[in-house]
């Protein structure tokens, strides 16, 4: 197998990279520091069903987990409540002005000069349009995929771009910042050396994931990508 091979050879991860097509990023985390407002969001739902909330967005983050059914489950939100859950953290995310991560925006810029950038995120598509407009990067993505709140999974969204795009696993680099993310990438058959993960973002644990890159900032990302 060539990923075995590259451990072995490491000219042929060159060759590796000559054969990637397409870029896939994650948006929370990724592109938006969204983290604190989903935070405040939450706040809200938390108010409105009466149940408790954490005090700080350090405990928020360990209370989030994997993803917002998680959370709703940890917050003590029963499954009864969900969709108006979501419909409160929908309405309260739209408003809410976070930025993008510093660096971000003139990595996207340069790698959509040479590869087809795509944009997969579980966000609700009003968030993600309103806000990849509003800081200039909407025209960056040859498309954009959103599942609202995972009704749709990302690991199946992923499936259907490689499909509608006509790519192999092994000709796109997959971009998130959890190890949520990571198990995505895998059920889409991407390897690990076609993985990036960040640091930045919401919270990545390590001992979660494989042998894949790591990003402590938006411009290490193209340290990965030559």
């Amino acid at each position: 197998m060539i990923i075995a091979s590259i451990r072995k050879y490491p000219i042929l991860s060159i060759l590796l990279i000559n054969m990637i097509k397409a870029i896939i990023f994650d948006y929370d985390g990724v592109i938006v520091d969204s983290f604190g407002s989903v935070f405040e969001a939450y706040k809200k739902i938390c108010r409105h069903f009466k149940v408790p909330c954490p005090k700080t967005i350090e405990d928020f983050r360990k209370t989030y987990g994997h993803n917002y059914v998680e959370c709703l489950s940890n917050l003590g939100i029963p499954e009864r409540d969900r969709t108006e859950a979501n419909s409160i953290f929908k309405k309260e995310i739209i408003k809410m002005d976070h930025d993008i991560f510093i660096g971000i925006f003139e990595v996207i810029r340069k790698l959509r000069k040479r590869y087809k950038l795509f944009l997969v995120s579980a966000s609700h598509s009003e968030e993600v349009l309103l806000k990849l407009e509003r800081f200039g990067l909407i025209d960056s993505f040859t498309k954009i995929y959103c599942g609202a709140n995972q009704s749709i999974r990302k690991n199946v969204m992923i499936i259907d771009l490689l499909k509608e795009n006509g790519y192999s696993p092994d000709e796109v680099i997959s971009i998130g910042d959890r190890a949520i993310d990571y198990e995505v990438a895998k059920k889409a058959d991407i390897s690990d050396n076609n993985i990036i993960l960040v640091t930045y973002g919401w919270g990545l644990n390590k001992n979660e994931i494989g042998k894949v890159k790591i990003a402590d900032s938006p411009k290490e990302i193209l340290n990965f990508i030559k």
